[in-house]
Formats: C-alpha cells, structure tokens, sequence
C-alpha cells in the first residue's frame, strides 16, 4: 500500500513540475498568487505560493503550490502542496498528496491521498485509498477505504459501506463499528533499524574496488563502440592543440556549459513550442555529463602515450584506467574527476565548432 502511495506521490509531484515555466497561456498559469476561475476547454496546469480554483475545466487538472484551495470542476485531479484543501471540488477521481490534507464538499468517484494529516469530511462515493500519519474521516465512504498509517480516527458520521483496511500496529477509535461493513488488519513490514551490523574495512575497500571496476568496464565497452563508429572525432582529438593555454580555454568553456546549459533548457521551457527543446537538451546534457570522460581520456592519453601507443583501443584502455584509479583517491579524485567533466564538456563544443568550420 505504502509503496503504491509513494508512486503516486512521484506521478503527481512529476506532472505539476512543468507549469511553473508558463504563464502567458490559458491552460498553463504560474505565479505568486494565482486564483484561476472562469472555464477552461482543456487540461490545465497551475503553480503558485498560494493556488485557489473555482473554474471548470474540460480534462485533467494539474495543481501545485506550497497553499491550495481547490474548487474545481475537472475529469481528473492531481494536486500537490504543503497544505491542500479541497473543497467544492468535483471529479472523477482525485490524486492529493501534501503535509495536511483536507477534503469537504467534495464529488470524487475513487480517492487517493498522501500526506502528514488526512481529514475527510466529504462522501467518497467509490474507494478510499490514503498514506500518513494521522487519518480522520467523518464522511461516507461507498466503497472500500485501504489505509496505511499511524493514528485513525472515525467520526460520528463515518460510514464506510465496504471493506475497512488497515494496519494492526496502529491506532484507531471508532465511534460505531456497526457502520463498517468489514474491518481487516494486516501487519506491516517493518526493517530492524536497531540492528548493529559490522563490516569490516578490507569489505569496504573490496566493494569500492568492484564498484570501479564495474563503472570502468561499462565505459570502456561504450569508449570502444565509439571507437569503432565515430572514428574521426579521434582523429579530431588526437590532432588538437595540446598546449596549457588550450587546456585552460577548453576547461573554462565545459565549466560555462556545465553551469548555463540547465538554465538555457528552463528558458526554453517558457513557451510551448520551447518545452521539447529544452527537454531534449536536458537529456542531452545528462549524456554529455556522463560520456565527458571520454574526450578527456583520449586527449590526455594521446598527450602521454601517443608517441608509444599507437593502438588507440590500447590507448584508451589504458587512459581510461588511470583516470579511475585517480578518482578513487580521496581528495584526488574529487579534482580529477573535476577537471575531467568540465574539460570532457568543452571538449565536445570544440569538436562541434571545428566540424562546423571544415563545412
């Protein structure tokens, strides 16, 4: 149950992250205090400090903020804040997650909430799905209500037609058991954090050994793909100034791509047609991160080895090695690897601009 919130929490918290770069379009609104109001003919995102709705939306509505007052009309809801209210809100089904949670004068088919404290004071007329601490509901439930929490509280007025299920462990008062169809219980899987668990370090260092050379491996076999399919961006490396002044201006240049690209991607991101861009670039950016040891390697083995190692799989076998062994060093391989990312950055704007200058 835990696990299932816990990914819907992922889903919503994904989905309302993209409309805080829009502002300029009538389903896309983002700012400090945002009312949205009037009707909508289409799914619709909104972010803010403080978010409160009273439109009606023909699709999905996506709400995040730190403060949500929700009271919408929509097919589907997914909101996400530090403090969540729903009320006069309609729906098909409803996603919430947020610190404090609550529900009143709400129309929901299927409820699923996660957050610190859950009130429920509005009919759910299918099931009730809910995660956190504490949980009162003091509403009709037509289906059935799956809890995962600490505290559960009935009130009054809360009658659950289904099944109530809930963990054994926690606490809970209810005013008439008679108004529930079916308690169950189930036991909730609990880790032994008390445990006191000894390793010793010649384990430490063999697990750090095979970490790096699992992660040397994995890139020698991409380094070697590569080698075999981009043949002349070597050639290009191998040929290009070697100088202290170049290594400088390279390293400066992937420490700028490093620091401006993510923010170029946000800015992209502002209108519509910008957002695939800047979703591209950003995967983009990750790859580069990640194969930046590459150019590094080839460049400075071939500054070292070249002369000797004619052999450029040999080379980069033995490049690449090195540059590992130097970043499992404490302190060492924090510069090393460093230097190695912004100069394996720069190094690709230099290849690309040289490519772009021979055309």
């Amino acid at each position: 149950m835990k696990k299932k919130i816990c990914l819907l929490l992922v889903v919503v918290l994904s989905l309302v992250s993209l409309p805080v770069f829009a502002e300029d379009y009538d389903n896309f609104k983002a700012e400090d205090n945002l009312i949205v109001d009037g009707t909508i003919g289409s799914t619709t995102f909104a972010a803010g400090n403080s978010v409160k709705t009273s439109s009606e939306i023909d699709g999905t509505a996506f709400i995040a903020g730190n403060s949500l007052s929700v009271g919408s009309k929509q097919d589907y809801l997914f909101a996400a804040g530090n403090s969540v209210v729903l009320n006069g809100a309609t729906a098909k089904d409803a996603f919430v997650a947020g610190s404090t949670v609550s529900i009143d004068s709400t129309e929901v088919r299927d409820l699923y909430v996660a957050a610190s404290s859950i009130t429920i004071n509005s009919d759910v007329s299918r099931n009730l799905y809910a995660a956190g601490g504490t949980i009162i509901i003091n509403s009709q439930i037509q289906g059935d209500v799956n809890l995962a929490c600490e505290s559960i509280k009935l009130g009054d007025n809360a009658v659950i037609t289904g099944k109530l299920v809930y963990p054994e462990e926690a606490s809970i008062d209810i005013k008439d058991k008679e108004k529930i169809g079916e308690i169950k219980t189930y036991k909730s899987a609990k880790v032994d954090t008390d445990v006191d668990v000894k390793i010793s370090p010649v384990a430490i260092i063999i697990a750090k050994v095979l970490g790096t050379l699992y992660k040397y491996v994995a890139m020698l076999l991409i380094t070697f793909i590569l080698l075999a399919l981009a043949k002349p961006m070597f050639e290009k490396l191998a040929n290009v100034d070697k100088s202290f002044g170049k290594v400088a201006l390279t390293s400066l240049i992937g420490f700028g791509i490093l620091c401006l690209l993510p923010f170029a991607a946000i800015i992209a991101m502002i209108t519509i047609i910008g957002i695939p861009l800047g979703i591209v670039s950003l995967i983009v950016y990750g790859l580069l991160i990640y194969l930046s040891i590459i150019p590094t390697a080839y460049y400075f083995g071939n500054m070292m080895f070249g002369r000797s190692i004619k052999n450029r799989f040999l080379l980069m076998t033995l490049s690449l090695l090195l540059i590992y062994i130097l970043k499992a060093i404490p302190v060492v391989g924090t510069i090393v690897g460093f230097v190695s990312l912004i100069f394996g950055l720069g190094m690709y704007l230099t290849l690309l601009v040289t490519r772009k200058e021979k055309k």
